[in-house]
């Protein structure tokens, strides 16, 4: 196909990234990667990582929703925009409207739970949106848990036969000058969290004891800012049971921002906080692990892509409609890393082949009269999203 007389000739075979139900838990006990390649960098673009062994889910919602992702609560469509899509021309797109609902999710839940467990997927704030009161999720339930529909907010979860556990990774405040939350953190549930009510954490007898505890890592880099796309990864890595050995860990962008393992790090616990810096951390000890269950048969099965914007939230926004978009989500049982560049192809105009290899040398959002005007004096660096994006269609060992 040619638009503007120019063809795209991809030197490697493409097909967009598909759903994929499967996965092995054999993870074993190796050291986490800080800024190092996952399973992503063996499929560029994201391109067949559904075949992944390791893989129990993976879509870029180029077919919509699907493969038992389902769609909970009214603010979510797929949205066919390659301007706007990380990669393809599809993305999910999640809005909360103030005064009428509270956004929406799209969640996938499998039966054989596994003992370790990754999430990676591409978040994107729109331009006037708040900072959501809950954002993306990670969890278990036994199938006997009294609120596995929901209902639990407020409430420590049992750890056993009747048990379930979850952590949510939450964005930073999207306007920093409005509040102190300046850096992603976890808000943890399990059977041993701890309580708001006390210093020393334990509960008062008052209603509602237990809200998710925060874990907030120091020195996080600034913010990237809305209207642009940020690759997120977060894991929970359970316990053997009578045993501290659990863990939860995440990445931004690629780079270890936070773990939370057996003697690390080193901070105090306050009420539901576990401080790592500044006047609470009083009596610093090494974190002590996490004991997420006292049954075997409790596994990671839940994650959900997850936009709550409370009406307490949205009073704060400078719109009524807080949208964010999704893409590229992944659910595996190995280190996933962020989307890999394709690499190089030849773009053909007029019988005269160009090698093109690098994506930085190109702006973010390129059109295609651009394109065709910067070809034309025989400068052109384009890879596979930027053929998504323009819309030319990739034909393998073909000339016109």
């Amino acid at each position: 196909m040619t638009r503007t007389g120019i063809l795209a000739v991809l030197i490697f075979p493409v097909a967009f990234l598909s759903f994929s139900v499967h996965g092995a838990d054999k993870a074993g006990d190796r050291a986490l990667p800080e800024d190092g390649k996952g399973i992503a960098s063996r499929y560029p673009g994201d391109v067949g990582i559904a075949k992944e062994p390791s893989v129990i889910y993976a879509t870029g919602f180029e077919n919509g929703i699907e493969g038992g992702l389902k769609k909970q609560r009214a603010g979510v469509v797929i949205l066919n925009d390659s301007n706007i899509a990380r990669t393809g021309k599809s993305c999910a797109q999640i809005t909360a409207i103030r005064g009428k609902d509270t956004g929406g999710d799209l969640k996938y839940m499998w039966k054989k739970g596994v003992d370790r467990c990754f999430v990676r997927f591409y978040c994107r704030f729109g331009k006037d949106t708040v900072t959501p009161h809950h954002f993306v999720n990670m969890g278990g339930h036994m199938p006997t848990y009294r609120y596995r529909w929901g209902g639990g907010a407020g409430l420590r979860p049992p750890g056993g036969a009747n048990g379930a556990f979850s952590t949510t990774i939450e964005p930073p405040n999207l306007d920093r000058a409005k509040g102190k939350r300046t850096g992603w953190a976890f808000y943890t549930y399990w059977h041993e969290m701890h309580s708001w009510q006390t210093p020393h954490g334990a509960s008062a007898g008052k209603p509602n004891a237990y809200y998710g505890n925060n874990f907030r890592p120091d020195r996080q880099r600034p913010f990237v800012g809305r209207e642009k796309w940020i690759c997120v990864e977060f894991m929970v890595k359970l316990n053997a049971i009578d045993r501290h050995d659990g863990e939860q860990a995440f990445w931004v962008d690629g780079k270890l921002v936070g773990h939370w393992k057996p003697g690390s790090p080193v901070g105090t616990w306050i009420r539901d906080k576990f401080a790592t810096s500044g006047p609470y951390n009083t009596k610093p000890r090494p974190f002590e692990g996490f004991s997420w269950r006292t049954d075997k048969r409790l596994k990671i099965n839940k994650a959900m892509l997850q936009w709550y914007v409370s009406a307490r939230a949205a009073r704060d926004g400078k719109s009524d409609r807080n949208i964010v978009y999704f893409d590229n989500f992944v659910i595996a049982t190995k280190y996933i890393g962020p989307i890999a560049s394709p690499g190089p192809f030849t773009l053909r105009t007029g019988g005269r082949g160009l090698l093109h290899r690098s994506q930085s040398e190109v702006p973010d959002g390129q059109s295609l009269d651009r394109f065709a005007a910067r070809e034309a004096k025989g400068i052109a660096a384009f890879d596979q999203r930027d053929c998504d994006r323009l819309g030319l269609v990739p034909h393998a060992d073909r000339e016109r």
